[in-house]
């Protein structure tokens, strides 16, 4: 076969179109050529739609290419005269197949080799008229070329299109015409690149346009398209450097529109409701007692929980108080609407985007402020050993006596000698909630004490705090709000009220800890990838974590937007002796709502280790410790000390979970999450 077909002139699709070379041998399923470049080239024989019958001397290569190029030029000149429309007119609906030469005769009145050649060429090219059955062809149905012929429009259609974005985004590379995002072209131009930069698939339609435009600008496909999308809009001016590309994936909203900030002005300007300031308690502290105390980070601003420890007859009572939006929201209002497609406020390391609108979420419904504010307060009775003995829930207006910090707090508990109302509230506070502590505890829960590594952006530049996951003012909050949480879900198991719960299996490996040292870095690691993902339930259930049964959050309405709908349920019942939501209904709210916070969350955790990894860009050369928690392989997973970040560092993986390392900081791209950590 390769003897008898030497030096005839063979034609191939490619991806760049239609080339033509002699065939030196074929060996199926390759044909080696002749290229028109004189160069040795190897082409798939399902790629060759055509072998002429005119063949070149092969005695000089130059010479050979040469006539190879003449040949295909001829073709290239006769493509016009191939009418396949007429041609199709001929022989429709005879049913017969045809070969080339058949159809060439049809088409020609003196066909020969360069005019077979150009018919091969056009039907190789537009399967709109013919269907090709191995080297034999049949035409389509009158219905089948009508579809074709509108498939092929739209493609030209599609092909126009990206013709203009090409030029415009272009022009804007090149700075003739700057990037104008209200032409239609650039638009479009942008959406393609934003929906290929932030896809985690690929596969859906602008992306794949993504591809296209991607490959038309820049002559390939090749390498990262996503990162190239990026990278392309950093230039244009769309994207900023450090953008968040789950923002755009998950089509967060950053802003508020006008009505809804118009609704967030006529709330904070109106009085409440009657049905929400009648009979509601207002709560005053007796002259020289501590009142309510919020305890938060210094940046906090949408304040939504405070403690007041009232002592009366003996008995020791703990106000949980918080925020209570919805004494002003209502759910059917725009701000309440709103707050229910947000789901959660989006907490960024250069920002916050908060549920509510800020007039509401940091100011008239924040408990900041020192006038009265409607809250919900959650009171529990307590005995010394952290034993619940009452607990009731009423609507209230209340107005802070004091905010502090975590870390005011904690130097206040670590001064014994100090001396006045604020600090011997918090004293016993304490020592309540270590009591709380150790009942939970003993009740079966699995607390992983492990610090957390917050960073904040100020004018581009990242700043590292630690929260020491042992300070007993975070202890302190934390134990109250469980208990709030959990004696609030109580409460509704046992008015029937409906209410979502979260409940938490324990994890199949009974031991996860075993050989490690309980506290450090690699116990922590281990136990929590050992507990189960927490779930919702319209039951109250076991929650394995935090060791309580029944537990339902309440006490962040001002930022998860499930808890304002616990509020909903809970002054509900109060007011009217039912809940105004079913079950079906409140379970299938918060269905949608975790939906939407686990995209907020992904968000908070991609910007998180993007700006982290900024930070530890700071140090490539240096040296880092850590903590070696796991082992893969031949490289172990350690936890650096500045950052909490869990890397792989290659070649320890001989070093024992546990055992500190210092490891060497060679490469970091915090746009692609690339980390190369190597031994010291």
């Amino acid at each position: 076969m390769a003897g008898s077909e030497s030096g005839r002139i063979a034609f191939v699709r490619n991806r760049t179109g239609v080339a033509a070379g002699a065939i030196l041998e074929r060996n199926s399923p390759r044909v080696i050529v002749l290229a028109e470049t004189a160069a040795r080239e190897t082409w798939s024989e399902e790629k060759v739609f055509w072998v002429a019958e005119t063949r070149v001397p092969m005695h000089a290569a130059r010479v050979a290419a040469d006539l190879v190029v003449a040949f295909r030029e001829r073709v290239e000149e006769a493509l016009p005269e191939v009418d396949l429309p007429a041609l199709w007119e001929v022989v429709a609906g005879d049913g017969a197949r045809y070969s080339v030469a058949d159809l060439a005769d049809l088409a020609f009145s003196t066909p020969d080799a360069v005019r077979r050649a150009a018919v091969a060429w056009v039907l190789s090219g537009d399967d709109t008229y013919f269907r090709n059955h191995d080297g034999q062809y049949a035409p389509h149905s009158r219905e089948a070329v009508e579809s074709g012929l509108k498939r092929r429009s739209r493609e030209d259609q599609e092909k126009e299109r990206l013709d203009r974005v090409v030029r415009r985004l272009q022009a804007a590379l090149d700075g003739t015409d700057p990037f104008d995002e209200t032409d239609a072209a650039a638009r479009q131009g942008a959406s393609w690149l934003k929906a290929l930069a932030v896809s985690e698939s690929g596969e859906d339609k602008d992306s794949k346009r993504g591809v296209e435009l991607l490959a038309a600008m820049t002559g390939g496909t090749g390498g990262e398209a996503p990162g190239r999308s990026f990278d392309m809009l950093v230039r244009l001016g769309v994207f900023h450097e450090d953008e968040v590309l789950g923002i755009h994936r998950h089509r967060l909203k950053l802003d508020f529109l006008p009505e809804v900030l118009a609704d967030a002005e006529r709330i904070a300007t109106s009085p409440l409701p009657d049905s929400e300031s009648h009979n509601r308690k207002v709560l005053r502290t007796d002259p020289g007692t501590p009142g309510p105390i919020a305890i938060d980070d210094p940046w906090t601003t949408d304040v939504d929980d405070a403690l007041w420890l009232e002592t009366a007859g003996g008995e020791t009572r703990v106000h949980v108080l918080i925020a209570d939006p919805s004494a002003a929201v209502t759910l059917e209002g725009p701000v309440g609407r709103e707050g229910a497609s947000r789901a959660t406020s989006l907490y960024l390391p250069t920002g916050k985007v908060p549920m509510l609108p800020p007039l509401l979420s940091e100011g008239t419904l924040s408990l900041d402020g020192g006038a009265d504010r409607p809250m919900l307060d959650f009171v529990c009775s307590l005995s010394a050993d952290g034993l619940v003995t009452g607990f009731q829930v009423s609507p209230v207006f209340a107005s802070l006596s004091r905010r502090m910090t975590y870390d005011e707090v904690d130097a206040v508990l670590a001064d014994d000698s100090r001396v006045d109302e604020a600090s011997d509230a918090l004293q016993t506070l304490r020592a309540l909630a270590v009591a709380l502590r150790r009942r939970r505890v003993d009740a079966g829960a699995v607390i992983v004490d492990r610090d957390d590594v917050s960073i904040k952006v100020i004018d581009g530049v990242p700043t590292l705090k630690r929260q020491a996951a042992d300070s007993p003012a975070r202890r302190l909050v934390q134990e109250f709000m469980v208990l709030a949480c959990s004696q609030a879900g109580r409460f509704a198991r046992e008015n029937g009220i409906p209410l979502v719960y979260r409940k938490q299996s324990p994890p199949e490996d009974k031991a996860p800890g075993a050989g490690l040292v309980p506290g450090s870095k690699a116990w922590a690691y281990k136990m929590l990838r050992s507990l189960k993902r927490a779930e919702l339930s319209t039951t109250p259930e076991y929650h394995y974590g935090l060791g309580v049964m029944g537990y339902s959050q309440v006490t962040s309405p001002l930022r998860r937007f499930q808890d304002f709908l616990a509020h909903v349920q809970l002054k509900g019942f109060l007011r009217e002796g039912h809940a105004p939501l079913t079950t079906e209904r409140i379970l299938r709210a918060f269905g949608d709502l975790e939906t939407m916070a686990d995209a907020l969350l992904t968000t908070e955790r991609e910007a998180k280790r993007y700006w982290m990894l900024k930070w530890l860009a700071q140090s490539i050369g240096a040296e880092v410790g850590g903590e070696v928690v796991a082992v893969q392989g031949s490289r172990a997973l350690v936890e650096l000390d500045e950052t909490s970040l869990i890397l792989p560092v290659p070649g320890m993986g001989h070093v024992a979970p546990g055992s500190r390392v210092r490891a060497r900081v060679r490469e970091v791209d915090p746009r692609r999450d690339r980390v190369t950590l190597g031994p010291v």
